[in-house]
């Protein structure tokens, strides 16, 4: 069992890094059973895991969910584990989203989530009210102490027995609180004359009735700081007070007003705080803000905990520099919801705000969420000049993800980006657009050629990736997709850390080599040829996409010998390279193969195995939506079963949050969607009414994926 407190929101996932921490700290060996990019992903968290390789792209969500459960795993040791997390009420919302995606996983690992009521439209609330519906999550609800019961918590907590009177009256103030109950029970014999405190908050302060009054004053300015409480912050706070800063930190422990929390201390009970804190008045609070603002910027302190204490010191303004600070934090953590949190309080102070406004339309475009449109024209009409161009182009991509090309292209018209990322957006627009027959196909040719060249020339492998796509969207609106496959191989393959890139860009786009009109015989003879010239090459990545692709046209040709044997070399080849995309790929379709041929604890293990290597890459998400489509279809004969598996999913995938017409296509194909022999189409209609639903989950969204 491992247990973890929910730590206030001072940094992006402060309980998912206090878990790192926690395990890492005690033993450091967790990290070679991890793996190189969990390894990476966590040392984005926390630096404790340096050295670690820089990841190849953008960091995403489900990395930072695949790193923290594949180090819990490695200290299960095999074991099961239960992970006991305390206040999660108090988790801000990429916590809590990394929690419920914990919590909705299978095999060893068990979640024990303890909060307050929370709001049902919350993050948290949203993803508990799921998981209960699929079956996950078992719910307790804990109510006061009966009297019975809060009187037998009292006599074992009590050093002296007591009398009937003063432990009736201690039954009354608890209320069948437990803490309240034992903090009476201490402070019982304190009271000679027989009154007890009337409320817990006095019983608390009675408590500390030994600490001396400048130590009391210090602990009470502390308690505005919450939890994480330094031991420099208690020595630069002690002056002001005329209290030697140890001291008070040895009082506060003997009081167990404080405890330790690894290198730091932390109040005992929330009510122990509350209780200090509403012994200030309001002016004093202020007062006491700003103080602790200001020395906390003097150290670099978190900047959400610093601009916190500005605005509860009444200095919006400066507290802006420090948000802004947080939410771009934030977004490289990919805390989306936590970086919108902070943009929303700088706009309140400073609507015009030309940076966030840019990094708040980022935000939501990563979220899938339609305001991004609108929050990108906002942001160009703050910044003005060559740069609106750029965040306009931003705009027409999303607006081509949302499933408006024609709109995308009225916006583009005119624009002339100048940046590598706005570029880059043009010409996925366009050749989006183009690929959905929309468009000129000579445009969007002639925009992704001149974005694979600045892609490749700045050597930003993030950036070949996107220009990959475009090129790819760009050749299949010609009709040429096959070739442009083809020169990237050619392209690569003395490039292998960018033939991994590049082939791993391709994930979504060859999908139509499948699900087009061509004949499945003539993609297995492409496939086929293009394995044979990688391997002439020596290009060890085209080939295991050559092998892999082949397999999957065997499969959904109805030859499943071929397929599994094709699909588990793919599978081979990418693991030894470190392809995490390819390998899931193949796993993934293995998984329905096993579903056709009713072998259904062996599809559920690839599942796992296939979720696990997709969140170890930026671009796994594309497979989130193909994962958690398999596995709903598990469950082909029994409906009900099948969405709880879609509930599950949504908890697990935000690319597939909501999933209408599943149970149409259930229906329709009457339990044999997945097995070519028995409708080949069926299975990819409905991961499409899966895929087609989602919202996405970042910032270039899977333009290709409707296949």
């Amino acid at each position: 069992m491992l247990g973890i407190e929910s730590a206030d929101p001072g940094r992006p996932y402060p309980v998912v890094s206090a878990i790192a921490e926690r395990l890492v700290l005690d033993d450091r060996g967790l990290l070679d059973h991890v793996g190189a990019a969990a390894r990476s992903v966590l040392a984005l968290l926390t630096p404790l895991p340096i050295p670690a390789a820089p990841l190849p792209g953008p960091l995403s969500r489900h990395q930072v969910v695949g790193a923290i459960r594949r180090l819990l795993l490695a200290f299960a040791g095999g074991a099961r584990l239960l992970v006991h997390v305390d206040d999660v009420h108090r988790a801000d919302e990429a916590d809590s989203d990394a929690l419920l995606q914990l919590a909705g996983g299978r095999g060893p690992l068990s979640l024990l989530l303890c909060t307050r009521p929370v709001v049902g439209t919350s993050t948290l609330g949203r993803g508990l009210a799921r998981l209960q519906a699929s079956g996950v999550l078992q719910l307790i609800d804990l109510g006061p102490l009966e009297d019975d019961e809060c009187r037998q918590l009292v006599q074992r907590a009590a050093p002296n027995p007591l009398d009937e009177g003063r432990l009736a009256r201690a039954l009354e103030v608890a209320q069948g609180h437990p803490f309240a109950a034992i903090e009476l029970a201490r402070c019982a014999a304190t009271f000679h004359d027989g009154r007890l405190p009337a409320t817990t908050a006095e019983v608390v302060l009675a408590r500390l009735c030994d600490v001396p009054a400048g130590a009391l004053n210090l602990l009470t300015w502390l308690a505005l700081c919450e939890d994480g409480i330094e031991v420099p912050l208690v020595e630069a706070l002690a002056p002001a007070a005329h209290v030697p800063a140890m001291a008070v930190l040895d009082a506060a422990l003997l009081a167990g007003a404080l405890v330790p929390d690894g290198s730091c201390y932390r109040f005992r009970h929330a009510l122990v705080r509350q209780a200090l804190v509403d012994q200030l008045p309001p002016h004093r609070r202020v007062e006491l803000h700003r103080r602790i603002a200001a020395l906390l910027a003097s150290r670099q302190h978190a900047p959400a905990e610093v601009a916190r204490h500005w605005r509860a010191g009444g200095r919006p303004r400066e507290a802006v520099p420090w948000l802004l600070a947080a939410a771009r934090d934030a977004v490289r953590l990919a805390a989306f919801s936590d970086a919108l949190r902070h943009l929303e309080s700088v706009l309140a102070t400073e609507p015009r705000h030309a940076e966030a406004l840019r990094l708040r339309a980022e935000a939501l475009d990563a979220q899938g969420e339609p305001a991004a449109l609108a929050g990108y024209r906002l942001a160009a009409d703050a910044v003005g000049g060559l740069e609106a161009h750029d965040l306009l182009a931003k705009a027409a991509l999303a607006q081509v993800k949302q499933g408006d090309p024609r709109g995308a292209l009225q916006l583009l018209a005119g624009l002339q980006p100048t940046s590598v990322e706005g570029r880059l957006c043009e010409a996925l627009a366009y050749s989006g657009a183009a690929a959905l027959g929309v468009a000129d196909a000579a445009m969007g040719t002639a925009k992704a050629a001149v974005a694979r060249r600045l892609a490749l020339q700045s050597g930003d492998t993030a950036a070949i990736v996107v220009a990959s796509w475009a090129q790819a969207a760009a050749a299949h609106s010609r009709g040429e997709l096959h070739q442009s496959v083809w020169a990237d191989l050619h392209d690569t393959a003395h490039v292998p850390h960018l033939a991994v890139r590049v082939f791993d860009g391709h994930l979504c786009i060859t999908q139509r080599f499948l699900y087009g009109a061509r004949p499945y015989a003539e993609v297995i003879a492409f496939a086929d040829a293009l394995a044979t010239e990688a391997r002439r090459l020596g290009a060890a990545r085209g080939r295991a996409f050559g092998i892999t692709l082949r397999g999957e046209a065997e499969w959904l040709s109805g030859d499943l010998r071929s397929a599994d044997r094709h699909l588990r070399e793919g599978a081979r080849l990418h693991r030894q390279l470190g392809g995490a995309v390819g390998e899931a790929l193949s796993l993934q379709r293995l998984a329905e193969l096993a579903v056709c041929e009713g072998r259904r604890a062996e599809a559920g293990a690839l599942l796992d195995e296939a979720l696990d290597l997709a969140r170890t890459t930026d671009i796994g998400f594309h497979l989130l939506d193909r994962i958690y489509g398999t596995r709903i279809a598990l469950f082909a004969d029994d409906p009900g079963g099948a969405a709880r598996g879609a509930r599950r999913g949504r908890v697990g995938s935000r690319a597939a949050r909501d999933v209408p017409g599943v149970s149409h296509h259930l229906r329709r194909t009457g339990g044999h969607r997945c097995c070519p022999r028995r409708g080949a189409r069926t299975g990819a209609r409905v991961r499409g009414a899966v895929r087609l639903s989602g919202r996405g989950g970042d910032a270039i969204a899977g333009l290709a994926c409707g296949t």
